[in-house]
């Protein structure tokens, strides 16, 4: 046990004395025998108890001992009279406690009795120290939680992590950084973890908890699904940069609950046909570790694009051959779309407004023509920006241009006056 760690020395018991329960005895009596030293008879006296706590007395044997190094030094040596004999030349006992309170040995057993009684109270030294280290880990992962909880506040309010300066000087360090110093504020221990010069909160750091947390989300999303053993698959595709990604997503029933979440991106930079990306599909779930012979798609939806709709290649069809009851729903978002686009071409007023957006997009796409628009911005002391070009299948599209066209109406009107002036000078 912790309170035997200390190993203590054979000695020779001495009844009348103390020991580690009862700590040193020390009887206070009024008269103590007294012994003959030349002319004198001395005796011991219980006033030395109060300067020397370690001090104890044997009546048995009129001797006094010293209560430590009797129970912790080494046997045999030159401490033996305080040990093992006792010390009674009571002429020279003041001249010798003293002595021996001072000495090294004496200082050693004081520091191994204060131990042992320590160790009986809290444990070992390698207990404590194993429980302080225990209460830095727990320190530790309590602070990685808040730090996980502002991942996923943020993460599901959709609000952007990093600032634009994030160094000390900086009023406003992102929403990260700021949401930490406001935990701070009321959480001690976060704030001392934060404060210290390692505190992960760099990007690297808050990259990693996204990828964490999003791995741990999907693992959930995917044991759900093979758990339901149905599931419907919505995608779309979409070039990003140098990539044609597929966004997939998922519907599942967990009870009578309905879920829809995004699984992830794949990657179909590269082919775009149906077998390719009914391939990628399928083979994104084997990733997952889903089993698609026991979990059944049981319905669909993607664009209107033949191949994705196609009823004898399509990739709706390639389900459907291995998952007869996989429906083909053509996504609602698309039709909406498809409808406004063909009720603006029937509405003339419309058309004209969507058309000369369209040319001013086209006029404004030349290179000499853009960088006059964007010296005007300048001069007016406006925000850069460009002219959006209408896109047929995404009404978003004609939206951000209208929203362009506003924003810098200003500027593409001054450019056009430039340019009905420069042209009048000419003629004239």
């Amino acid at each position: 046990t912790n309170a035997t760690a200390l190993k203590l020395p054979v000695v020779i018991e001495i009844d009348d004395l103390g020991d580690l329960e009862m700590g040193p005895k020390q009887p206070k009596l009024s008269i103590y025998p007294k012994t003959q030293f030349g002319h004198q008879k001395r005796s011991f006296s219980c006033d030395y108890f109060n300067e020397y706590q370690w001090l104890e007395y044997s009546i048995k044997k009129d001797a006094a001992f010293c209560f430590p190094c009797r129970l912790f030094s080494g046997v045999g040596g030159n401490e033996d009279t305080w040990t093992k004999n006792g010390f009674n030349n009571w002429q020279k006992l003041c001249q010798r406690l003293k002595k021996h309170n001072t000495a090294l040995s004496h200082m050693t057993c004081i520091t191994k009795l204060s131990s042992f009684y320590l160790s009986k109270s809290k444990g070992s030294v390698v207990a404590q120290l194993s429980s302080a280290h225990k209460e830095q880990i727990r320190k530790n992962r309590q602070y990685i939680s808040h730090l996980i909880d502002i991942v996923l506040f943020l993460g599901k309010q959709g609000v952007a992590f990093r600032g634009h300066y994030e160094n000390d000087e900086s009023i406003n360090q992102g929403n990260f950084k700021e949401l930490c110093k406001l935990y701070a504020k009321s959480v001690p221990d976060f704030e001392n973890m934060y404060t210290k010069d390692t505190n992960y909160s760099s990007w690297r750091i808050q990259n990693e908890l996204v990828d964490i947390c999003a791995s741990s989300i999907k693992e959930i999303i995917l044991n759900e699904i093979s758990t339901t053993g149905f599931l419907a698959i919505m995608c779309d595709e979409a070039r990003s940069y140098k990539e044609e990604q597929l966004s997939i997503c998922v519907r599942y029933a967990v009870g009578l609950k309905v879920f829809e979440r995004f699984l992830g991106f794949i990657d179909v930079s590269s082919g775009q046909n149906s077998t390719q990306i009914y391939s990628a599909i399928m083979h994104y779930f084997e990733e997952q570790n889903i089993n698609m012979e026991i979990v059944h798609i049981v319905a669909q939806s993607y664009d209107g694009a033949s191949v994705m709709s196609g009823h004898l290649n399509g990739v709706q069809a390639q389900v459907q051959k291995r998952y007869p009851a996989a429906i083909y729903t053509h996504c609602m978002a698309h039709r909406l779309n498809l409808v406004v686009l063909d009720l603006c071409k029937s509405i003339k007023s419309a058309q004209k407004v969507f058309n000369i957006l369209e040319a001013t997009y086209v006029h404004f796409s030349r290179p000499s023509k853009n960088a006059e628009l964007l010296n005007i911005q300048k001069q007016l002391g406006l925000k850069k920006g460009q002219v959006m070009r209408i896109c047929d299948t995404r009404w978003i599209c004609r939206y951000k241009n209208c929203e362009a066209i506003i924003h810098n109406y200003k500027s593409i009107v001054a450019v056009l006056q430039k340019e009905v002036d420069d042209q009048y000078d000419k003629d004239v």
